[in-house]
């Protein structure tokens, strides 16, 4: 054993350079080489190994996420398998030859069983070579068959089922899953979208003036049932009131004027019941029925002259009630007494001005 060790021990000091070179080597190899021998997958990701030594792109099997060790000349392709995006801005010939610019997005996702296949047909660079085209074309064929005015007025919904149809059936058998599309902004020229805009203003005020129509015309058949109501609350009125519900409201009101407590002036009619003059209607002549035009309207009553001429007989009996007689200047007279009388702080009697006899 020993002489094993002293030989082992002779060897490495007669080959000490060469070793040290080698592991040296080595080691940079291993660093030079680690990525490529040590693949992680992240989450959402999926490897397709290709083989140089063994016939090439594996399609039996691909690697899941984690750590794996692949031998330096074999490849290992990472590919995201979880669902992707791509937004473009494509400018499209609408029906009128005019040039539209369409912000679109275009969500898709690797089929993950078909992985291989995908990598050996196409390789990694299948959006530059798949993705971007079928969107391009699918944009364009789609808003290429409407006006520029109807893109205002079709929906969005509508733009993209048609072109989620159009990219479903370019896309073929290609193992990628679409989605959907999304139609994030459509540009028209500057001109084209002023006239547009006053074109659906000019509509949108049309309709206004055909509503503010319908509602004058339902307004007016408001008004004539309300007049037709009116009237026939009237005639029902004309014909029920009579003298005896009206002197009943008549007493209402005065015992209510009566009982309330604020300051007041009642001035008293001359009727025989004694009701306040607004509320007399027994000497108020009734107006006739205007449905009967052969009544005559009542004639207004004369006036006569009063020559009495003493302050005692301003008030006095008339008939069965109690009222004024006025007579000239002597309910003038009355008249500025009481004002007298009420604007005296003292409430003293001022004495009587002199009056002049009548000759």
């Amino acid at each position: 054993m020993k002489k094993v060790l002293e030989k082992t021990r002779s060897l490495l000091r007669r080959y000490r350079t060469h070793l040290v070179t080698i592991g040296i080597v080595f080691v940079l190899l291993l660093v030079f080489l680690w990525p490529r021998i040590f693949v992680s997958v992240h989450p959402g990701e999926l490897g397709v190994l290709y083989s140089r030594l063994f016939g090439g792109t594996v399609l039996d099997r691909t690697y899941q996420e984690g750590l794996h060790f692949i031998p330096p000349w074999n490849i290992l392709f990472v590919y995201d398998v979880r669902i992707q995006e791509d937004t473009q801005f494509i400018e499209v010939l609408t029906r009128d030859g005019l040039t539209v610019t369409v912000q679109a997005s275009l969500r898709y996702q690797i089929v993950r069983d078909r992985l291989p296949v995908l990598h050996q047909q196409i390789g990694p660079e299948y959006k530059r070579k798949i993705i971007l085209p079928i969107m391009t074309s699918a944009v364009r064929q789609t808003i290429g068959s409407y006006r520029p005015d109807a893109l205002y007025s079709t929906a969005r919904e509508e733009l993209q089922d048609k072109m989620l149809v159009d990219a479903t059936e370019e896309m073929g058998r290609i193992p990628i899953l679409i989605h959907g599309f999304v139609v994030k902004e459509i540009i028209l020229p500057d001109l084209l979208r002023n006239s547009i805009v006053d074109k659906l203003v000019a509509e949108q005020q049309y309709l206004r003036y055909h509503y503010l129509l319908l509602e004058a015309k339902e307004e007016a058949k408001r008004k004539a049932i309300q007049g037709q109501a009116i009237r026939y609350y009237q005639s029902l009125v004309n014909e029920n009131m009579t003298e005896n519900f009206l002197r009943y409201e008549g007493i209402q009101a005065t015992a209510r004027l009566a009982a309330s407590e604020n300051a007041k002036v009642v001035v008293v009619g001359s009727g025989k019941d004694g009701l306040p003059i607004i509320l007399n209607t027994q000497d108020t002549p009734r107006l006739p029925d205007p449905r009967n035009a052969s009544v005559p309207l009542p004639a207004p009553p004369r006036e006569t002259a009063v020559t009495n001429s003493s302050t005692e007989d301003v008030m006095k009996p008339q008939g069965e009630g109690f009222g004024w007689n006025l007579g000239g200047s002597d309910f003038l007279d009355y008249m500025d007494k009481i004002d007298r009388i009420l604007l005296n702080p003292t409430k003293d009697l001022p004495p009587e001005p002199r009056r002049d006899s009548a000759k």
